[in-house]
């Protein structure tokens, strides 16, 4: 077989240098070899598509002024934003130029003020006044409705986003058994079907959580290419390198019981004492997949 290769690619370039066209037999052996008529290969070969990789790693994890690539000029889209600490640290990173970050929680302004106390309306009063935008009530489930797309596009002038964001999902129904994974893998696939219908032809979707149990089950790189997503890269997440940054956890009202409720009432407090991200905490960076026909 590899003197037959070695003969064909013989073959090839001689007809390449006469200016002949290739045979029927040697254009059909080009398309099942992953080379094209000219002898060039067509698929990448295991060293390009590991610099691929890291190229795509290095550019997702940014640096000291714009770690993981978070630029002030692309559209920014946050969604279940808790306590809102991310966005403003973003703010604070545009150097207080935030006109096309658009800040989004499940609650209601009311409930916000209840589950994260009076600093809430302190840090919405700074994200506006950099120009930001706040939206309440955007679960990922809204996000199936256009009307609801249409309105945060609006929020940035009717452009779609460059990118859009995701930090620790959390269905509000604890994280240990059957009915809890569920729930936060229905939550994820909400989030990886719909919001990817807000960004550009080449924007990214982000999700952000821990590696280690029970997070692992959740199994977010299955369910994003089940969702028609292709893995870009995954990065390190580092809570210190986005200033201010708050991780807290909404406690649901009906958490004890074991069920699922994530009605905005519900939300009374948070767990200050929860564990929060550690080093085992990642990004991961999704695109949309090309079709083989290349729409």
């Amino acid at each position: 077989m590899a003197k037959k290769g070695r003969e064909a690619r013989i073959t090839r370039t001689i007809a390449r240098v006469r200016g002949e066209r290739p045979s029927a037999a040697l254009r059909k052996r080009a398309l099942t070899s992953g080379t094209g008529e000219d002898g060039a290969m067509r698929v990448k070969s295991k060293w390009r598509r590991r610099k691929d990789k890291e190229r795509a790693r290095v550019e997702a994890r940014g640096d000291a002024s714009t770690p993981h690539g978070y630029d002030g000029s692309q559209g920014t889209l946050l969604i279940g934003e808790g306590n809102g600490s991310f966005g403003l640290a973003l703010a604070t990173l545009f150097g207080g130029d935030a006109t096309r970050l658009v800040v989004t929680t499940a609650l209601t302004a009311r409930a916000s003020v209840r589950a994260y106390g009076e600093s809430f309306c302190d840090t919405v009063e700074a994200l506006e006044q950099s120009g930001a935008s706040v939206a309440y009530g955007v679960a990922c489930e809204t996000l199936a409705s256009e009307k609801a797309r249409w309105a945060l596009r609006e929020r940035i002038g009717g452009s779609a986003f460059d990118r859009v964001a995701f930090h620790f999902p959390d269905a509000g129904c604890g994280r240990v058994g059957t009915l809890s994974v569920r729930a936060q893998r229905n939550l994820l696939t909400d989030y990886l079907e719909h919001a990817p219908k807000l960004l550009k032809a080449t924007g990214e979707l982000r999700v952000t959580m821990r590696t280690s149990e029970p997070y692992a089950a959740w199994n977010v790189e299955a369910l994003a290419a089940k969702a028609g997503l292709a893995f870009k890269a995954r990065v390190e997440f580092d809570p210190a390198e986005f200033p201010g940054y708050e991780y807290t956890r909404t406690v649901w009202a009906d958490d004890e019981d074991g069920d699922c409720s994530t009605d905005a009432e519900d939300a009374v407090t948070y767990d200050e004492n929860e564990e929060g991200p550690n080093e085992d905490a990642v990004t991961y960076v999704f695109v949309k997949a090309v079709k083989p026909n290349g729409k």
